[in-house]
């Protein structure tokens, strides 16, 4: 029998067993450790047993699992672990969205991983499921064995590689959705039927073994606590699918659902484990912030003796430098003067990026009818669609077209389309599986910009660097930054007359006063 021993820093009792060495690859760790919650000596000791039964259930699945050996793991098995990993990280997105810049970037760096020549305009990334063109790394395969280890399975060199490819391609579908979410799309999940559902998982041997019961009989599970605090508090629908959430998280990693088992060192455990999967620390101290909140308000109402999750969140700093630089004249050029070379959307593209600071969504998805004369002007009209949904009625904003547009013959193009403005702006671009052009337009203007022009410098995005130059070249030409905002699409309401009269977003004729001033790359 082991004995329990204190926590040196929070008193509580725990059992520890260290794992044989021949097994710690496979456990993943070098100790069990189980909390009894209890800080009375003879209560531990009640409770060790428990514990210590745990611990060798642990051990037995993990030395299973070394005996076994590795195996050739079957189609399903792989997707059904790819499908976990992405269940969670849609989870993530669906509950905290975070900032577009952030997302794009993501994005744009799983883009810049796939080699080869452009696909063609059909390309789009769930594609690569079959892993025709991504070549996984060391570090990607060596995250696949590990992803397999947690579900209780070691793989053999080929049924990693073939999780290593599958995961990439559930990361591109992961990250192409939680940028959907930071624009405000909210539309369905077209991909989330196309993975086995979790009982199609190994068993999994317990990264953490389960404690022993505590001394109360009545348990609180997380929905039950959720509803009382919901019912007292009346949150957003956002707010508590956000906190139902991260208690799902915490449930996940520690293996049990009942609120008045959690203490301070499984909040730990829990935010070990968060960080070691390499989520982002925000994102840790946000669930942990979450959790604690609820848990607080139980406190006050005597539903917990103490809140576990207080002053465990961990520290982050939300501020910093851009992931992504503006490009500069010379890159412009270069763009500008090769799309010359180009015919239709791939021909256009570049230079409304340029002269507009529009997302490529919002390009991508223009109807022949969105360019239009409004205050005796040409202007892109941007209004939300069932394909470019918009994050609030600020999305909705009229753009000038530049003049340089006008001169390069934009509007000459437009003229030749077919007149039904409900029709594409760009008809050859082909509509991507999720039923947009956006994805098509992104995998192909990736690799036209990497390959055919060649900018390789990993911090310009190949569409969104085109948004840091149009707020560099604003702030040169002292735009006011009402005016930037109606340009870029954003919200910073400076005083309350910003929500007086229409605003410049309502006055293209004096914006385009002000977006003139940019001048032309090719002209610099």
């Amino acid at each position: 029998m082991l004995r329990p021993t204190k926590h040196p820093r929070t008193g509580i009792y725990r059992v520890r067993k260290a794992v044989p060495e021949p097994l710690r690859a496979v456990a993943g760790r070098r100790e069990w450790i189980v909390g009894l919650g209890t800080k009375d000596p003879a209560e531990a000791k009640a409770r060790a047993a428990g514990a210590v039964a745990q611990i060798e259930a642990c051990h037995a699945a993990a030395l299973a699992m070394e005996q076994a050996g590795a195996r050739t793991l079957d189609p399903r098995e792989i997707a059904a672990i790819a499908g976990a990993w992405r269940r969670e990280a849609t989870a993530l997105a669906e509950r905290d969205p975070g900032r577009e810049e952030d997302r794009d970037a993501v994005l744009d760096d799983l883009y810049d991983r796939i080699p080869g020549p452009d696909a063609g305009a059909d390309a789009a990334p769930w594609e690569l499921r079959e892993g025709r063109d991504f070549q996984p790394s060391t570090r990607d395969l060596d995250e696949a064995d590990g992803i397999a280890r947690s579900h209780g399975v070691m793989g053999d060199a080929t049924s990693i590689r073939l999780l290593a490819v599958r995961l990439f391609a559930a990361k591109l579908e992961a990250a192409q959705l939680a940028l959907q979410r930071a624009r405000g799309d909210w539309s369905p999940d077209p991909f989330a039927d196309r993975y086995p559902g979790p009982t199609s998982l190994p068993a999994m041997p317990g990264a953490v073994p389960d404690r022993a019961p505590t001394a109360s009989k009545v348990s609180l599970p997380a929905a039950v606590l959720l509803a009382a605090w919901a019912a007292e508090r009346n949150p957003s629908k956002g707010t508590l699918k956000k906190y139902s959430a991260a208690f799902g998280q915490v449930a996940r990693v520690l293996g049990f659902d009942d609120v008045k088992r959690i203490r301070a060192d499984d909040v730990v455990v829990f935010k070990a484990a968060r960080l070691k999967d390499g989520r982002d620390p925000g994102t840790v101290a946000d669930d942990v912030l979450a959790c604690g909140a609820v848990c607080k308000w139980a406190v006050t109402n005597r539903m917990l003796p103490a809140n576990p999750f207080a002053g465990l969140a961990p520290k982050i700093s939300r501020r910093g430098p851009s992931s992504r630089d503006a490009y500069d004249d010379n890159d412009a050029k270069r763009i500008l003067g090769a799309a010359r070379k180009e015919a239709g959307w791939q021909r256009w593209l570049p230079w409304l990026l340029c002269f507009t600071g529009a997302r490529i969504s919002e390009i991508a998805e223009l109807r022949r009818g969105d360019v239009r004369q409004d205050s005796g002007v040409f202007v892109l009209d941007l209004n939300p669609t069932a394909e470019r949904a918009g994050k609030n009625d600020i999305f909705q904003r009229l753009i000038p077209v530049h003049p340089a547009l006008i001169q390069e013959g934009f509007l000459d193009y437009v003229r030749a389309l077919p007149p039904a403005p409900a029709g594409p702006l760009f008809p050859d671009l082909a509509v991507a599986a999720d039923g947009t052009r956006t994805g098509t337009a992104t995998v192909v203007h990736r690799r036209w910009l990497r390959g055919t022009v060649g900018i390789q410098d990993p911090r310009k995005a190949p569409a969104h660097s085109w948004r840091h130059r149009m707020e560099d070249q604003l702030r040169i030409s002292r735009a006011p930054p009402e005016v930037v905002d109606a340009i870029t699409g954003r919200h910073n309401p400076r005083n309350a007359g910003a929500g007086y009269g229409r605003g410049y977003r309502g006055m293209p004729d004096e914006v385009l006063k002000e977006l003139a001033k940019v001048p032309s790359p090719l002209e610099v």
